[in-house]
C-alpha cells in the first residue's frame, strides 16, 4: 500500500466512504448477481460500507473484509456488529499484498476503488486470484481519472482534479489504473477476461440525482485538500475557487458531469 491515504482518516472521512458507497452503490453493483450462496472477500474494505450494502442485498452470501488501516477496520466493526456476531461478516487486519488466506479460498474476491491506492496493482491481483477458487470470479471496480469532466468546463475544478492526481501519484498510488487492468489480468494469466465502462453521469434528466452527486464530487475534492495543501499544491484560493465552480454548477443545470470508471470481470488462471 502507499505510505499514507490522501483523504485522512478522520470520522469525517469515515462518514464520507458511507455516504460514497450509497451514492455510487447504482453504478458499482449494476449488472452484478453474486448470488445466494459462497464465500466473498473485499480487498481494502475500509470501513466496511461496501460490505454493508452486499449483505444487505445478497443475505446468503459468507462475507470477509480485509484493510490495512486499524481505524477505518475500527468504524466496520461498528457498522457490521450484527451481521458479524451472526457469522455473516468477518474482518481481517491485514495488507492486500499478501492476504494471510489459504489458497483457493474464496468463490469471489472483489476491490472496489482499491488499486489507485496501492504500490504494486500487480501484486495485489496476483494475491487476489490465488485465494480465489477454480471457476471463481475477481470483481475489480477501479478508477481511470483520464475519464472525469465538466461541460462546459469548470477550470478550477479542473486544475483540483489534476492536483489530486498528481498527489496521489506522488504518494505511490495509480490515479489511472482502470486502463491498465485487463493487461494486468491477461499477464497474470488469468482467464475468461472481461473489462467494462461504468459511466457515472450528472444531467439536468435527473436533477435529484445530479444534486447527490455533485455533493459526492465536492465532498471528495475537499477531503484531499489536507494532503494537498501540505503537498503545497493548493491554497486558500484555490479551495475558494472549487467551492465558486460547483456553486456555479448547482445554479446552472445545463452544465453536465460525465465519469468513466472500468469494471474487470476474470477467473483464475488454470
Amino acid at each position: 500500500m502507499t505510505s499514507d491515504y490522501i483523504h485522512g482518516y478522520s470520522r469525517r472521512e469515515q462518514q464520507r466512504l458511507v455516504a460514497q458507497a450509497r451514492v455510487l452503490a447504482p453504478h458499482v453493483f449494476a449488472g452484478l448477481d453474486l448470488g445466494t450462496g459462497g464465500r466473498l472477500l473485499e480487498i481494502g474494505c475500509g470501513v466496511g460500507a461496501e460490505l454493508d450494502l452486499i449483505h444487505r442485498q445478497w443475505p446468503g452470501l459468507t462475507l470477509t473484509g480485509i484493510d490495512r488501516s486499524a481505524h477505518h477496520l475500527a468504524a466496520a466493526h461498528d457498522r457490521l456488529a450484527s451481521a458479524i456476531a451472526e457469522d455473516r461478516v468477518r474482518l481481517v487486519h491485514g495488507k492486500a499484498e499478501r492476504l494471510p488466506f489459504a489458497t483457493g479460498c474464496f468463490d469471489r474476491v472483489m476491490t472496489v476503488w482499491l488499486l489507485e491506492h496501492v504500490a504494486d496493482p500487480t501484486r495485489v491481483l496476483a494475491e487476489a486470484l490465488r485465494v480465489l477458487a477454480p471457476d471463481g470470479e475477481l470483481i475489480c471496480t477501479e478508477v481511470d481519472n483520464r475519464c472525469f469532466g465538466f461541460t462546459p468546463a469548470r477550470p478550477a475544478i479542473a486544475a483540483w482534479w489534476r492536483y489530486l492526481n498528481a498527489c496521489q501519484a506522488d504518494a505511490g498510488g495509480h490515479p489511472f489504473i482502470g486502463g491498465h487492468l485487463y493487461r494486468i489480468a491477461k499477464d497474470l494469466g488469468a482467464r475468461r477476461i472481461a473489462t467494462e465502462t461504468i459511466a457515472v453521469i450528472a444531467s439536468q434528466l435527473d436533477p435529484a440525482r445530479r444534486a447527490l452527486q455533485l455533493d459526492y464530487l465536492e465532498d471528495l475534492l475537499l477531503s484531499a485538500a489536507p494532503s494537498l495543501a501540505a503537498a503545497q499544491l493548493v491554497g486558500g484560493g484555490d479551495i475558494a475557487a472549487l467551492k465558486a465552480d460547483f456553486a456555479a454548477a448547482r445554479a446552472d443545470e445545463t452544465i453536465e458531469f460525465r465519469y468513466f470508471a472500468v469494471r474487470l470481470r476474470c477467473q483464475t488462471p488454470r
